[in-house]
């Protein structure tokens, strides 16, 4: 009998197991992704892996690296090219610590990588573990354990690995929390598993209303991310639905439309139509066509201007600190286009949000700068950690360098690569210029640069020191984010330093 029972409870448990495994690991990841750039970064992450492991190209070259890396190249435009004799992949995911990659490196070769290219940052190593003391660092390796138990990437991705490797040093709550989601995809996958499924039923189920980052048609003038237009939005409406939604922030805005034949005819003609209309409601409102035009009329554009007050950007909700500007109306998800409902993961887009600080004058954006990125950083919380990089930054100026835990991560992936045979390079991404200042001229960057790439060096493998390659302060967001137009100008500076490597790995 009690062999019976033991029988029974093996069977269930490993049936639970499978089902786990087969559900939560294999179907669920064969559901559409179509989700936006950067909207679910562990689901999006996971699945990509999976996708990169499950096939194969004729050369593959895989960026690998933080949101430092996400937003400082664009895959897609260098894959365009035609003349690459590779293509570009990213394995990267925000906040991805060395010791991150250090984890990842045996799911990173199992994705067929041709060549490896690790694009690091200064502010990648951990800042708020190192404490200085009597001229030198101090890691607290205690808190650094404790806490990167609780990070997404230890509990979702590599849960039982750095149980293995740390259960000793973890308190039993974080214990008991990893060796769960160690035995269970479900329990790992729950903080993300209704991402994708909600992207899906908005796209397909709903009016457009609700998304994470706007996809129609873009107007002439330039577009916010979350489908903000500025005072006047000139749209090419390649799809003529009869019904579009758009979004008000007061009450009683007054619309003046403006229809044309093709963009040829503007804006040296008239419009074929022009018409106010004063919409009483604020929030969404229908947007019939047929009610500003006749059917008759043959028209492609249109052109939306709001003739009444109008909000600001702040007042939106589109940013919070630094220089304010006039926004216009919110666009519907797919307005004026046809639905596109590809993956788009890791698919960078041109908005307003980045290409507004190129338009201004240099000045005008250090004083943006000071107010969005410096000013009372030490007391916001969605600056503290670029607040602990930058009290970094100045330290090192009277501190001797010496290799720590998370350094010496990059140095180990470094030989796992070499050992496997795969061509590895380490590229220092570009930082703002403003920010560099404060360490430029460090002992401590010397060193820094001279351990890694003597390192690197003698496995055969390659050093790129691109931290000064875009000068314009004008093309980053922040420290070390660059706009989309700093990435376009970068993207061919990353890929021209990798032709030679390139060509060697593919003869």
């Amino acid at each position: 009998m009690k062999w019976k029972v033991f029988i029974v409870t093996c069977s269930l448990l490993g049936g639970i197991f499978l089902l786990d495994r087969l559900l939560f690991f294999e179907l669920y990841f064969m559901f559409p992704n179509e989700t936006e750039w950067d909207s679910s970064p562990w689901y999006n992450f996971i699945h990509k892996t999976k996708e990169l492991q499950s096939s194969k190209d004729k050369h593959r070259s895989i960026i690998a690296g933080s949101s430092v890396a996400l937003y400082s190249v664009l895959p897609d435009e260098l894959n365009q090219k035609i003349d690459s004799k590779t293509k570009y992949s990213f394995f990267s995911h925000v906040a991805m610590a060395p010791t991150d990659l250090y984890y990842y490196k045996e799911n990173l070769l199992d994705s067929h990588p041709n060549l490896v290219v690790y694009i690091h940052n200064f502010a990648d190593l951990q800042w708020e573990y190192q404490e200085p003391n009597f001229g030198k660092f101090q890691f607290n390796e205690d808190k650094w354990v404790k806490e990167f138990g609780e990070r997404y990437p230890a509990k979702t991705i590599y849960p039982r690995t750095y149980l293995e490797d740390h259960w000793t040093e973890l308190p039993r709550k974080t214990i008991s929390k990893l060796a769960t989601k160690s035995l269970f995809y479900v329990s790992r996958f729950r903080v993300f598993f209704l991402d994708p499924i909600e992207v899906y039923i908005d796209n397909h189920f709903r009016s457009g209303r609700k998304y994470h980052l706007y996809q129609g048609e873009k107007p002439k003038e330039g577009i916010w991310s979350k489908g903000w237009t500025k005072e006047t939005a000139t749209i090419v409406c390649s799809e003529k639905k009869s019904k579009e939604s758009i979004f008000f922030q007061k009450p009683k805005t007054k619309i003046r439309f403006r229809f044309f034949t093709d963009t040829n005819s503007f804006p040296n003609q008239k419009p074929i139509q022009e018409i106010e209309r004063t919409f009483e409601h604020s929030g969404w409102n229908d947007l019939e066509w047929s009610s500003l035009v006749q059917n008759s009329m043959d028209w492609s554009v249109v052109q939306i201007q709001v003739l009444s007050e109008l909000s600001s950007a702040k007042e939106v909700n589109l940013i919070r600190y630094g220089k304010d500007e006039p926004v216009g109306v919110r666009l519907s998800h797919f307005f004026c286009k046809t639905s596109t409902l590809g993956n788009r993961s890791y698919s960078r887009g041109s908005y307003w949000d980045d290409t507004r600080l190129v338009t201004m004058t240099v000045p005008e954006f250090q004083a943006d700068y000071f107010e969005r990125m410096i000013r009372d950083a030490g007391t916001r919380n969605e600056l503290w950690r670029l607040h602990f990089v930058r009290e970094a930054k100045k330290n090192v100026n009277s501190i001797t360098f010496e290799p720590w835990l998370e350094f010496n991560r990059i140095l180990t992936v470094s030989d796992y690569f070499y050992q496997h045979q795969i061509p590895f390079v380490l590229v220092l991404s570009p930082e703002n210029p403003i920010e560099f200042d404060f360490y430029k001229k460090s002992k401590w960057r010397k060193d820094w640069i001279s351990h890694l790439k003597s390192h690197l060096e003698t496995r055969g493998q390659t050093f790129i020191d691109h931290t000064e390659a875009v000068s314009d302060v004008r093309y980053f967001f922040d420290p070390h984010h660059l706009t989309y137009e700093g990435a376009h100008y970068y993207n061919s500076i990353f890929s021209a330093s990798l032709e030679t490597i390139i060509s060697k790995s593919n003869p």
